[in-house]
């Protein structure tokens, strides 16, 4: 168990986003991004974002598909000394992120959940953060400067 967590059926869980959230330096929005490979290869991660959720148990749930699972948790794991407790990306075929993240938080995360546990999120989507809050989870975003975490864009 990590150091700060009590049992585990009373503990923080934080959902984590990955793109524009422990992404710092994403393609700028309404851009083709390049590739994925390349992409993967130049993704910075915000290790100040990383110091302030490593003590709890952290869930990264993103839409970026899942193929791509495996290499996103090495680069991360390699470039932050760190890796999620657990992680979920998108099905094949699936695409809009609010979607997916309900069908993962309903089908995935929310059903192995103990009842005393508190979850958060920590997103970048607007439209994914209030599908969080339609569950009661609590949502903060990374600040426009990249330097911290509000609890609205």
């Amino acid at each position: 168990m990590k150091e700060g967590m009590t049992s585990p059926d009373d503990r923080l869980i934080i959902l984590l986003d990955l793109n524009y959230t422990l992404v710092a330096n994403n393609p700028p929005r309404g851009t083709t991004p390049p590739g994925m490979e390349k992409r993967l290869k130049e993704e910075r991660y915000r290790q100040w974002l990383v110091e302030l959720i490593r003590p709890h148990h952290v869930i990264l749930i993103t839409a970026r598909p899942d193929r791509w699972k495996k290499a996103t948790l090495a680069r991360i794991a390699t470039s932050t000394g760190w890796s999620p407790d657990a992680a979920y990306f998108a099905p094949a075929g699936a695409s809009y992120p609010p979607r997916i993240k309900k069908h993962l938080l309903l089908d995935k995360i929310l059903p192995s959940l103990a009842s005393r546990t508190v979850v958060v999120a920590i997103e970048s989507n607007p439209k994914t953060r209030q599908m969080y809050g339609a569950f009661g989870i609590a949502c903060l975003c990374v600040s426009e400067n990249g330097a911290g975490v509000n609890a609205e864009a």
